[in-house]
């Protein structure tokens, strides 16, 4: 079972390239913006050969941003978003909302669309539709039977696995409705998330300040477990091991840790009432330094600290045995 990682300097120069389309999109939360352009660097491995699956595709703008699409300047995901108020003690999700208005403006096609779309959340839903990305796009909650029959498609992708309480019964659906030789590609937070963050200097921070920066966050991933955990997951559900890519690293996690989350509902408000000019200009100058400032930590192996340590997530590729 070989692990997939890819250094090539062409490569290099591809993850500088859309670095920037994802702080495009994620500007205010640069520490989300790496993360999953990290994450999208791994998955270059793999072709979506259909029929494909996005389980959990939220607003559909990573999965869009992966196929090699592209926005305007004057779109970002902090436009359309609600529950400000609610955010950092209710955990509210900013971006679980919608006014009918929300119209990204895209300046370049994907090279490749998914067939299916699946996310518990009706105002993601409406907002992935807006991309024309998917073909279709179905409410499902992964708690439950997946609503497609036996050996539906090729290719199932799923970023949000951890979420998922009942991990046994979704992991038995993706096995379900994988076609014999197709590929399952699921990217994993492990519990070594556990580990990357302050929680151990609680005598000197305080609970409540750990509160503030965590919101809610490891509480919200009832899946989360270690590798051999995954990998014994995937086995009961009849599910092979192809390959393994590590992207994320310990170092990763601890920026990701703090970022810009506890005051991001107040940089969103403050952004969303800017004139039109002004908040491009900003907006403009904010990515040009963050681009320089992510830069070295824009590769799966960057690691500030010495020793082995276990990643923080991992894209695993799987076929049903």
């Amino acid at each position: 079972m070989p692990d997939i990682l890819t250094t090539t300097a062409s490569a290099t120069a591809e993850a500088s390239s859309r670095l920037r389309r994802f702080l495009n999109c994620y500007w205010l939360r640069p520490e989300n913006a790496f993360w999953m352009s990290l994450r999208s660097q791994a998955l270059d491995a793999f072709e979506f050969d259909g029929p494909a699956i996005d389980i959990s595709c939220g607003d559909g703008v990573f999965s869009f941003l992966h196929a090699g699409g592209d926005f305007d300047c004057e779109f970002d995901v902090f436009h359309e978003v609600g529950h400000l108020d609610r955010v950092r003690d209710a955990f509210a999700d900013m971006f679980d909302h919608t006014t009918g208005i929300y119209s990204p403006q895209v300046t370049t096609p994907p090279n490749w669309r998914m067939d299916i779309g699946t996310d518990i959340k009706p105002n993601m839903l409406l907002k992935a539709c807006t991309l024309d990305f998917y073909e279709s796009l179905v409410e499902h909650d992964n708690n439950q039977v997946m609503p497609f029959e036996n050996d539906s498609f090729t290719t199932v992708h799923c970023n949000s696995a951890y979420w998922v309480a009942n991990h046994e019964r979704f992991m038995s659906e993706v096995a379900r409705i994988t076609r014999s030789g197709g590929r399952v590609l699921l990217s994993v937070k492990l519990d070594s998330m556990r580990n990357y963050n302050l929680s151990a200097h609680k005598a000197k921070l305080s609970q409540r300040w750990l509160d503030i920066i965590g919101r809610g966050r490891i509480e919200s991933w009832p899946s989360l477990c270690d590798d051999e955990t995954w990998k014994q997951r995937f086995k009961s559900a009849g599910l092979e091991i192809v390959s393994r890519t590590p992207f994320i690293t310990r170092t990763h996690a601890h920026i990701w840790d703090i970022g810009l989350r506890p005051i991001a509902p107040l940089l969103v408000r403050m952004a969303n009432n800017l004139s039109a000019d002004t908040r491009r200009e900003i907006k403009s100058d904010w990515i040009e330094l963050l681009d320089e400032l992510l830069a070295p930590l824009n590769q799966p192996s960057f690691d500030l600290f010495a020793g082995e340590s276990d990643p923080a997530e991992v894209l695993y590729e799987l076929t049903p045995a």
